[in-house]
């Protein structure tokens, strides 16, 4: 059996305060507890650094490119151009700390497998995504994760099953129960001056074309007419690259009275525990939403889109707390976010007496880990 040190080197393609950055965050917090060692590559400075640090993580920076869609032939060219670079200053990374396990935190990070290879080191990849922009890199990334991963590790069956071939195991990022809790309701509203007594449906994630909140916002006459005393919260900052479709939405949304339009917020925590409604209007199949996992965690009724990774997060929260529908139905996202809301007015009271709806996990991280480790 080898003897390969407890210690991980996890590489991560960007640098943000995204979902898979702090879906990574909250592992490295569960694995340092449990004894690990751990490392980040990243391709910058992470404005989640001192989180990190006090997780127990260390940050490296490796310059790397993302894979995008959006990217020129020019770009590309430097992608290519700068691989091997990137891979060089990689595995002396490597040579350096040395690793038990190398973990690449993305299906789109094509970086770590090829270290991994070269410094005979167990590869864990994590696959954080349904790839319907293009078909080439999908077959990549299945050849790539059928001969380049000790195992890989998805985000839900949706992810998995466009991994033919793979050996994958399904463990949901479940969020941390002292951070997402129904007992945090009642700081929010009184923070951003909303009455407690407001039926309040909200919606939140980064500001993308496709995550649905031109849906959201075409729902609200509906919602308004049904239910006059209801308003709406959205919290979210813009990818980078739609910054002008993010203000347009956030004009759009000024036009209504209704709308209270936020923009980044650091305590979605308290944000989601004070809601009566979540609904996650995405256009295209969520890999798995953690913001969604974070609001039912908090005890909030949700709406969700019947695609992804979506229903299958449902599938254990109780019917009469949620609510599914199809993609683009703003008529149907009104309609089911009007049936969750309290008959009467809101209260912190009926907030803080709701229960978590925790997803359940037959297999740890630390299990996974520690296997590819030893293996």
């Amino acid at each position: 059996m080898a003897t390969r040190t407890k210690r991980i080197l996890s590489v991560q393609p960007v640098s943000e305060r995204g979902g898979s950055d702090l879906c990574l965050l909250r592992m490295m917090r569960e694995l340092a507890d449990l004894g690990w060692d751990c490392h980040v590559a990243m391709p910058e400075d992470s404005p989640l650094a001192e989180e990190f640090a006090a997780a127990g993580a260390t940050l490296h920076v490796i310059p790397m490119r993302r894979i995008t869609k959006s990217g020129s032939a020019r770009y590309w060219v430097g992608y290519a151009v700068r691989w091997p670079l990137s891979e060089f200053r990689l595995w002396r990374l490597v040579r350096t700390i040395r690793p038990g396990v190398l973990h690449s935190n993305s299906l789109h990070s094509w970086y770590g497998w090829a270290v991994a290879r070269a410094m005979r080191l167990p590869h864990l990849w994590h696959a954080r995504e349904i790839v319907i922009q293009s078909s080439a890199a999908l077959r990549l990334e299945q050849w790539l994760t059928r001969h380049f991963a000790y195992k890989v590790i998805a985000v839900s069956g949706a992810v998995a099953e466009q991994l033919d071939g793979a050996d994958v195991v399904v463990i949901h990022d479940v969020p941390d129960s002292a951070e997402f809790s129904p007992i945090k309701a009642g700081r929010f509203r009184s923070r951003v001056g909303i009455d407690d007594a407001t039926p309040l449906i909200g919606a939140a994630g980064r500001i993308d074309t496709w995550k649905g909140f031109d849906i959201v916002l075409d729902a609200i006459p509906a919602i308004v007419a049904a239910r006059p005393d209801a308003q709406l919260v959205i919290a979210g900052g813009a990818v980078a690259g739609k910054e002008d479709y993010a203000a347009m939405l956030a004009e759009r949304a000024a036009g209504f009275s209704a709308v209270h339009w936020l923009g980044p917020r650091n305590d979605i925590d308290d944000f989601l525990a004070d809601l009566d409604v979540f609904v996650l209007a995405s256009t295209n199949p969520e890999p798995f939403s953690t913001v969604l996992a974070e609001a039912l965690a908090s005890g909030v009724p949700v709406v969700g889109t019947a695609h992804g990774g979506t229903p299958e997060m449902l599938r254990e929260a109780p019917e009469d707390k949620t609510a599914i529908i199809a993609s683009g139905d703003s008529s149907a996202l009104a309609a089911a976010a009007v049936s969750l809301l309290p008959s009467g007015p809101s209260s912190a009271e009926l907030r803080l007496g709701r229960h978590a709806m925790v997803l359940t996990e037959e297999t740890t991280f630390d299990s996974i880990f520690e296997a590819a480790r030893l293996s």
